[in-house]
């Protein structure tokens, strides 16, 4: 029986087209009322509410509305007269898609994003696997750069300890006679080191390679920048790095960069506050070229990040700023995709103005169109608010992608029973449909980064540093029992990245297992101890790669049970989602996170959240009759469009679906 009030987001009959549209399209949204006598939309443009009175057609309630010229995310609800009195229709709380709920007052909001009809994000951006290094940390290729790194930095009064055993652990304490930890500790990672794992990359599947800071600083991690266009000492040299670029071409990878513009050091070239460069800095005073990038007081002190002196913040709309990092001949931007990288990803995003990210893309894609814009997001980016209001860098004139570290935070509690399969499903259709689908097959899918504890340490001992002082998380111990137990879990994460649309994401480290909490317990050199792991991680990269259909298929997400979802990916009538060519292919990725062994029914009737009319009408067509297990070899006839699959515990199933 069919409910009396019902607007589902992620479905087609009720909103048309789905998902995030263009500036400009029409949208046809319906409501299944039986008991209204009126209804009428409440659209939330800019904050104000518009009234739009819906009609009675073909036994649904409906309204077409022309969306605006400009990028925004819109919100609506419906307003319903019946006989038992005025009711409210808008989705669950805390959710901004899928089914809705009859509300007694004015309710939560549906999303409607609308981004730039102008928006693209280069192909093979999407078609990426991502590793990430963590330079000092990767691998030792020259081991004399330890001795050079040393060397330059000391010279420069700065503190620089050497680590002579590759396993050691890092600094985490303060040095004796220091107050504050400093990371000033190295392990001797560098460019060199990179370009002999390029082919060992390549075997994981890696198409892009995305480095945290490179350029000279006074810290291992480099987000305290001292020379924009110099690669740190400790990491080798310019023309090494170029050489990364090209050799890694060669193999089919591109390279991106850490790029940190809120703020410098403050032993930098451009403040100078130790007189360590030979210029004037903006500290030595108002004749120096870098003195309007940043803000003075008239005591003599200056505007910090978040109050730390070591890192005057920068003034991003000053002109000279502007010109000498992102647009000039000259400038950081051309210097860096001059020597062969194809994009930045941007260093606390949030904390730039939307008109200087979209400047920046702009520089960078007048380069070249193929470069890439990644921001650091820790939340949904499109509805992400800052100090000037709603933040438009997912709205297409910015980012091409960002971080997404929410659907990291979706899948851990899915993994450790916090929360179930119907929730995880949700959060994908939500950001399936709020995205713009340029920026959704483009976002950065990761489990861990140099900023959060590493994945599979959360996993085996449901700890992640929060509470905890630094010398409590250096005593940590994972048992084998525990470490066994998370590699199971972290496969099933990983299944999971390389299922979904987006770009799968590895920090190095994570496909041997590695653990560690918080900075810098999740940035130890890098250790090979569970290699099975890797071999799962590399059947996935090869997977990814040889398939189109993981890249830019359609998408459709199901959850069977609390314990048990599914993924279908498709490409059918010979193109892909964005209607580029592609031969027909069909995937399903079925993840059981039990304890216990299923026998799953598989219905691809039911396979219809997030799908447009034309793909359900590609789905509906085709009458496949048998289903093969990549991972073990299984084989299933399907019959009616419907077959059981048998799944282990803690366990996945990759199938391919003969057409």
């Amino acid at each position: 029986m069919k409910p009396k009030i019902m607007h589902n987001s992620a479905q087609v009959l009720y909103r048309s087209p789905l998902g995030a549209l263009q500036t400009g399209d029409t949208l046809l949204l319906r409501l299944q009322a039986e008991d209204a006598s009126a209804v009428t939309l409440r659209l939330f443009v800019d904050s104000a509410g518009e009234d739009h009175p819906m009609t009675l057609q073909s036994g649904l309630w409906s309204v077409r509305l022309t969306l605006p010229g400009e990028p925004g995310v819109l919100w609506y609800y419906f307003i319903l007269d019946t006989s038992q009195g005025r009711r409210y229709y808008g989705p669950l709380s805390g959710r901004t898609q899928g089914e809705g709920l009859v509300y007694d007052q004015p309710c939560p909001s549906f999303q409607l994003t609308v981004y730039d009809r102008a928006f693209r994000t280069p192909d093979w951006f999407r078609r990426s696997t991502m590793y990430q290094i963590f330079p000092d940390r990767f691998r030792r290729g020259d081991p004399s750069n330890l001795e050079k790194g040393a060397a330059y930095h000391h010279r420069m009064g700065r503190r620089a300890i050497l680590h002579e055993g590759w396993g050691e652990m890092p600094l985490y304490q303060p040095l004796e006679g220091e107050k504050y930890y400093a990371p000033c500790d190295y392990f001797g990672g560098d460019l060199r080191g990179i370009i002999d794992a390029l082919d060992e990359l390549k075997e994981l599947g890696v198409t892009l390679l995305y480095l945290n800071p490179i350029v000279e600083a006074d810290s291992n991690h480099r987000y305290n920048a001292a020379d924009y266009k110099r690669v740190d000492p400790f990491l080798g040299t310019e023309e090494e790095f170029a050489e990364l670029c090209a050799k890694a071409k060669e193999r089919g990878m591109r390279v991106m960069l850490d790029g940190v513009y809120s703020h410098t050091g403050s032993d930098s070239l451009y403040f100078n506050r130790k007189g360590n460069y030979p210029g004037k800095g903006a500290f030595q005073g108002k004749d120096s070229p870098y003195y309007s990038w940043y803000t003075f007081h008239e005591d003599g002190s200056y505007q910090c990040w978040w109050g730390f002196d070591t890192l005057p913040e920068v003034n991003e709309r000053d002109p000279v700023w502007q010109e000498q990092v992102i647009t000039g001949k000259d400038s950081v931007f051309r210097f860096w995709t001059g020597l062969g990288a194809s994009g930045f990803r941007l260093d606390v995003a949030d904390e730039l103005p939307d008109d200087v990210i979209e400047l920046m893309r702009t520089a960078l894609k007048k380069q070249d169109p193929e470069n890439a814009l990644l921001g650091e997001v820790w939340e949904d980016a499109t509805t992400k608010r800052g100090g000037e209001g709603e933040r438009t860098y997912a709205l297409g004139r910015g980012l091409d992608s960002v971080m997404n570290y929410p659907f990291r935070n979706a899948v851990l509690p899915f993994l450790r029973e916090q929360s179930g399969a119907p929730a995880l499903v949700s959060f994908l259709v939500s950001q399936q449909l709020n995205y713009p689908p340029p920026m959704y097959y483009a976002l950065m899918n990761l489990i861990s980064s140099h900023d959060i504890p590493r994945f599979r340490t959360i996993l085996a001992t449901g700890l992640d540093g929060e509470g905890m002082s630094r010398e409590e998380q250096a005593q940590v111990y994972v048992t084998g029992f525990q470490d066994h137990a998370a590699s199971r879990l972290q496969r099933l994460a990983v299944t999971l990245q390389y299922a979904i649309p987006g770009i799968p994401t590895i920090y190095y480290g994570d496909e041997y297992g590695m653990h560690g909490l918080k900075d810098p317990f999740n940035r130890r050199p890098l250790e090979k101890p569970d290699e099975d792991i890797c071999g799962f991680y590399q059947q996935l990269g090869r997977l990814r790669r040889q398939e189109p259909v993981l890249q830019t298929g359609h998408a459709s997400f199901l959850a069977l049970g609390e314990d048990v979802l599914a993924v279908l990916r498709f490409c059918l009538g010979g193109s892909d989602y964005f209607g580029a060519p592609a031969g027909d292919s069909m995937m399903l990725f079925v993840i059981n996170r039990s304890d216990d062994a299923v026998m799953t029914r598989i219905d691809l009737d039911r396979f219809t959240a997030g799908l447009s009319q034309e793909a359900l009408r590609l789905l509906a067509g085709i009458n496949p009759r048998r289903a093969v297990d990549l991972q073990y070899g299984d084989q299933y006839t399907i019959r009616s469009r419907r077959f059981h699959v048998s799944i282990e515990a803690q366990d996945s199933a990759v199938l391919r679906i003969e057409l």
